[in-house]
């Protein structure tokens, strides 16, 4: 092959060097190409994480967007409430204390005392997320779920957490709470009693399936589970209402911390 002029030596080179910079595009891609596919690789592990609850997850919002409607509110109200609050525990709880005229004070406090556990959570997540920029740190703090934090302290165990991790947890189930709340609020017009059907139980399911993993963390993560649940059962048995959830925390609080502290004094003395 020859060339018969300047213009046609020019389009060579530029050809050539247009395959030249694919070819470095397509081996080498640049730290920008390579962070966004570490991104979304890390929001979908953590998609993939929670795609059971959010199947377990939506007959229970189904549940209590039908008991809001039952309680009073319209579906519009229910649908705010679950876009805001983003508590299903605490949501549910209000609406069993949720009575014409409106015990706001009972309300705020049934609320406040099954979520208290978010303190803790954010306590124990907090030290680790501390690399986060600060606007990613707040949100992840802000819209911590249960399945955020359990799988997230998981995660920890074998490599260090990343934003986009956590948003692959906590973006679908937001999505999928709203949706099977709102859904449930609709629903809820043409029935009477949403409660007799179950559903509610899928709640709890989800709690076991969190729980259970750390119990591969050794006898000492057993035994704050076990005397966690035997106090808040304990302490629902007589009475106490939705303080049974922060009565159990601080039990479990109580023995991981004692259990800490023997473990100090014993590395201290060796």
């Amino acid at each position: 092959m020859h060339w018969t002029g300047e213009g046609d030596a020019s389009g060579a080179l530029a050809g050539a060097t247009s395959i030249w910079s694919m070819l470095l595009t397509y081996f080498t891609p640049n730290a920008s190409i390579r962070a966004m596919t570490s991104s979304r690789q890390e929001f979908l592990d953590g998609f993939r994480l929670i795609v059971s609850i959010l199947i377990a997850q939506t007959p229970f919002g189904f549940i209590v967007g039908a008991t809001s409607v039952q309680k009073g509110l319209s579906v519009l109200e229910a649908t705010i409430m679950s876009a805001t609050v983003f508590a299903g525990a605490g949501q549910m709880l209000a609406l069993e204390v949720w009575h014409q005229p409106k015990a706001w004070l009972m309300v705020m406090l049934a609320a406040a005392s099954v979520n208290i556990r978010f303190l803790l959570q954010t306590a124990s997540i907090g030290p680790k997320i501390t690399h986060f920029p600060p606007l990613r740190r707040w949100l992840s703090i802000a819209t911590m779920t249960d399945p955020a934090w359990g799988m997230s302290e998981m995660r920890h165990l074998t490599r260090p957490i990343r934003p986009e991790f956590i948003a692959g947890i906590t973006v679908p189930i937001y999505v999928v709470w709203v949706a099977a709340t709102t859904g449930g609020a609709f629903a809820g017009q043409f029935i009477d009693d949403p409660a007799r059907y179950g559903l509610d139980f899928a709640f709890v399911c989800i709690f076991i399936s969190l729980v259970l993993p750390f119990w591969k963390r050794g006898q000492g993560a057993v035994l704050v589970a076990v005397t966690s649940g035997a106090v808040a059962v304990a302490a629902k048995l007589a009475g106490l209402g939705g303080l049974y959830v922060f009565i159990g925390a601080i039990a479990g609080v109580a023995v991981a911390g004692l259990a800490a502290h023997r473990r100090a004094g014993v590395a201290n003395g060796a």
